[in-house]
């Protein structure tokens, strides 16, 4: 093998073990954000970011009927804007596993910046996505902006209800 092959191969080999460890790192810290109950401390990723998880997305309620409105809240009350859309995903728990909902609406591209201290309401009209009876979630992405280093991470909330009628 010649010497240019041979320091090919270890710099592809380097950047595949690094590429690794950035985005293990990475997992860890969305998993710990979406799933706990407390707040949440992002410094090593992005500088100063507080995030309470527990209040960043809420449903009106948690049982509705195949023709009502949800409406799901994000709510900001860490000190990093939080950016959204209008675009969501569905999910139907069938047989223990959360399996994805086709959703065909369009959506309106547009940049929802949510303030600390600030909240925004989404109004889904149910009818429109022709749920049968059963057990749902669903999710938003939410891009994290940094106060002082203006760097982002995009971060995915989720909300469960249900469908009965």
């Amino acid at each position: 093998m010649t010497m240019k092959r041979m320091l090919l191969v270890v710099l592809l080999l380097f950047g595949i073990v690094f590429a690794y460890q950035v985005l293990s790192t990475q997992g860890n810290v969305l998993n710990g954000l979406t799933s706990g109950k407390n707040s949440i401390n992002l410094n090593e990723t992005l500088g100063p970011i507080v995030l309470s998880a527990d209040s960043v997305i809420q449903l009106d309620r948690h049982v509705y009927s195949p023709e009502d409105t949800l409406i799901l809240k994000i709510t900001n009350n860490g000190n990093a804007n939080l950016t959204t859309g209008y675009a969501f995903k569905l999910y139907r728990l069938e047989n223990g596993r959360w399996k994805e909902v086709p959703v065909s609406l369009a959506f309106i591209e547009v940049a929802v910046v949510i303030e600390p201290g600030k909240s925004w309401e989404q109004r889904i009209n149910l009818s429109k996505l022709k749920l049968e009876s059963g057990h749902y979630k669903i999710e938003k992405t939410i891009i994290v902006t940094a106060p002082v280093t203006k760097m982002s991470m995009g971060i995915v909330e989720e909300a469960e209800f249900d469908v009965r009628g």
